[in-house]
């Protein structure tokens, strides 16, 4: 059985494709939209697989893994209709509790709070361009380097003042990180939510981390040929 994680509200990680599409069903409606898909793109194995031998082949592959998908013609004709018109990057994109332990850059980081406490350089949004900033206390690994592209949740109302979330990328160098990195970093496009991961990441910035905020999920980028450096718990 092939392990999965995927970002969703309330729980992403199961044992089994089965396993994810039988609490799915039972809690939300998600499975008949978007979560097929975000499955197949956020697991290197499906993910792989797509690319190597297209969308039949993986459906193939799925239904015998879940054979409850075989009567959900909806849901593949609609994994289909996704397949066709996205077009997968050649570098690997996976999805991870925020904590569990992911090897970068051949090191291995105890979750997001671990990675949080070791930038050594911020990098916000303003009105005349990209500012940096050094934290006060700095802390920071001899073999990886960290800076983290921020930009705050919206404000809407007086209710939203108080909020101090924020959606958080995250860049990853073998050399101190410069304001440089920095403001070429920030030339990604970035998606809804400040997001930098996606399917159209210059290679030369990978990897990069992406947080939204809150939940329990994050996203991870990844060039092919480090992929043997990323692990999940211990396990590629």
């Amino acid at each position: 059985m092939t392990k999965i994680c995927f970002p969703h509200y309330k729980k992403g990680e199961f044992a089994s494709l089965t396993e994810a599409l039988e609490f799915l069903n039972r809690e939300t409606n998600s499975i008949w939209c978007h979560t097929l898909c975000d499955i197949v793109k956020y697991n290197i194995c499906y993910r792989n697989h797509l690319r190597r031998y297209g969308v039949e082949e993986l459906i193939i592959r799925l239904t015998e893994e879940a054979p409850q998908l075989k009567d959900e013609n909806a849901l593949l004709h609609r994994l289909c209709e996704w397949a066709t018109k996205e077009i997968l990057a050649d570098y690997d994109i996976q999805c991870y509790n925020v904590n569990d332990k992911v090897t970068i850059l051949g090191h291995t980081f105890n979750g997001l709070k671990d990675i949080r406490e070791h930038v050594e350089l911020y990098g916000r949004d303003g009105y005349d361009g990209l500012y940096c900033f050094a934290p006060s206390e700095k802390q920071q690994y001899d073999d990886v380097h960290i800076g983290s592209l921020y930009e705050n949740y919206p404000v809407f109302d007086i209710y939203d003042l108080a909020d101090d979330r924020t959606y958080q990328n995250y860049i990853f160098r073998q050399a101190p990180i410069s304001e440089d990195d920095m403001k070429m970093a920030f030339k990604t496009y970035h998606k809804a939510n400040f997001c930098m991961v996606h399917e159209a990441i210059p290679e030369e910035m990978l990897p990069i981390l992406y947080y939204r905020g809150d939940g329990k999920y994050m996203l991870l980028a990844t060039n092919k040929s480090l992929c043997d450096d990323v692990s999940i718990n211990g396990e590629s």
